[in-house]
């Protein structure tokens, strides 16, 4: 879901701006990073996860004994998980900077209603919003302040639903400055009540990628704050990479 590579602030910003071409009286190649507002902040981290080509082996995790693997690709034109018993693709188009989320199932390949944005996915902690960070592409996001998570220097990113969809009113994500990264989220209801949390927990090199490998995901009763229940998001390993081109792809 949240992927972190080492990339060079240069190349983040160099490949951002080249993507978004920032207009304004400040003139594109003059802009540094600490100097992005908010709606090129997010676009920094959906550009994050467009630089590899690379697939990967994963589970997400509840307790000791429930383990559903998957197979994430990673495109520069999508984001894909596979899941198997049942067959199940979850795949979001990236190709351009639009939210475009569909589902590959037993009879039907079609886009994702809205009104299923906000159900779990295999019975976990993990909606089709969470798994497609489809809060990234709200509109009107405002930053609201910076923090420090684990030794990383984060801008904090508010963002409001724009049309009544999911689980949330409002999300707050925390943003790593260094690497455009997505490192914490948290989601409210209309009360702004905190009702789910994301958090990177650990990230290692697999081969020539650094990756986010585990991430927790938090739910929470709104009225008492307690934790509900809990699922980890894990990146095992790499997986062989095979394309095959598709339209539309």
């Amino acid at each position: 879901m949240f992927f972190r590579a080492p990339v060079s602030r240069r190349r983040l910003l160099s490949g951002l701006l080249f993507s978004v071409v920032a207009s304004g009286p400040l003139a594109a190649d003059e802009k540094t990073l600490d100097q992005l507002n908010a709606d090129e902040v997010l676009r920094l981290v959906r550009y994050s996860y467009t630089l590899y080509d690379r697939d990967f082996v994963g589970q997400l995790r509840q307790g000791l004994n429930t383990k559903i693997p998957f197979t994430l690709s990673l495109q520069p034109k999508y984001i894909r998980f596979k899941f198997d018993n049942p067959p199940q693709i979850i795949h979001l188009n990236t190709a351009n900077d639009q939210f475009f989320l569909k589902e590959v199932v037993a009879g039907s390949d079609a886009a994702v209603p809205p009104e299923r944005y906000g159900e779990s996915i295999r019975g976990t902690d993990v909606t089709y919003d969470d798994l497609s960070m489809r809060f990234l592409y709200w509109p009107e996001a405002k930053i609201v302040g910076e923090d420090k998570l684990k030794t990383r220097d984060c801008w904090v990113v508010r963002v409001r639903n724009p049309d009544g969809h999911g689980r949330y009113a409002t999300v707050d994500i925390w943003v790593d400055k260094g690497s455009g990264g997505l490192m914490r989220m948290n989601g409210y209801n209309t009360q702004g009540r905190a009702t789910r949390r994301f958090e990177v927990l650990h990230g290692k090199k697999l081969e020539d990628v650094w990756m986010v490998d585990e991430m927790r995901i938090e739910t929470f009763d709104p009225e008492t704050g307690k934790r509900l229940s809990h699922t980890y998001l894990e990146i095992l390993d790499t997986a062989p990479t095979a394309r095959v081109e598709k339209p539309g792809e």
